[in-house]
């Protein structure tokens, strides 16, 4: 009876660890950063999107400026995080071309604090 009660035991936290280890995927898809999150956080903030590419290693990268804030942001896809998000702040007399693509160069690197949202 003892030899049973344990088996039937071990085959039930068996069956829960399965349990747990199938759901496991659809949890975390819950939390999961995607592009379009991404694009409308950066809009809703006031940001216009430069360009939204990927990169070498299949992570997506945006550029998007907002007046002489400029902000590049990397997003792993496999993993659903920000893996960079980093703002500078240009003077108007180093200003870049608003229709560039590309990250710019130079400017004053934003610490969160300073404009919260900005990135940095």
């Amino acid at each position: 009876m003892s030899r049973l009660r344990i088996c039937f035991q071990r085959v039930t936290q068996l069956f829960a660890l399965l349990l747990l280890l199938a759901t496991k995927p659809l949890i975390a898809e819950e939390h999961r950063i995607t592009p379009q999150m991404v694009s409308a956080a950066l809009e809703a903030q006031g940001y216009t999107i430069a360009s939204h590419t990927r990169t070498l290693l299949g992570r997506v990268r945006f550029v998007a400026s907002k007046d002489l804030i400029w902000r590049e942001i990397v997003l792993d896809l496999s993993t659903g995080q920000i893996l960079r998000d980093y703002a500078v702040t240009f003077s108007p007399a180093e200003a870049p071309n608003p229709e560039s693509t590309d990250m710019p160069r130079g400017g004053t690197v934003i610490v969160d604090t300073e404009f919260p949202g900005a990135g940095g």
